[in-house]
């Protein structure tokens, strides 16, 4: 849907179409995936946290929330879960005998989004130290 809406909850995105739609994309996402783990490359995921649909770690709930363009970000609310693509993504894997690979997020759509500090776990991700 892209930057230019309004904040949407995974309760809005979780629904026949949309998982159509991240089935869909899945299948070719999960195409280069397989084929980079088979090989034994060491193959990362990283999502969007907070994010309805690209969350890792976490995503934005609230289904008392209408997206309405006035809404206040406290109405946002972040918790633990995966994001709908992320779950249609694990899905496909799973079909293929393949498990999501190591995955974290950049908490880009939290309100206490901190780059600096996002950027530093990502290294210590992406480096094994964040265990």
């Amino acid at each position: 849907m892209g930057v230019n809406r309004w904040w949407q909850t995974k309760d809005q995105y979780d629904n026949p179409g949309y998982r159509r739609h991240c089935r869909f994309l899945a299948q070719f996402t999960a195409d280069v995936i397989e084929k980079y783990m088979r090989e034994g490359c060491d193959v990362v995921l990283i999502g969007l946290d907070g994010s309805p649909s690209s969350g890792v770690r976490y995503t934005g709930r609230n289904p008392n929330w209408g997206g309405r363009p006035n809404a206040t970000p406290e109405q946002f609310q972040i918790v633990p879960g995966k994001g709908v693509w992320i779950e249609e993504l694990e899905k496909e894997l799973q079909r293929r005998g393949l498990q999501l690979p190591r995955a974290t997020g950049i908490p880009m759509d939290t309100p206490d989004f901190d780059m600096r500090k996002s950027i530093a776990e990502l290294k210590a991700f992406l480096e094994g130290r964040d265990k």
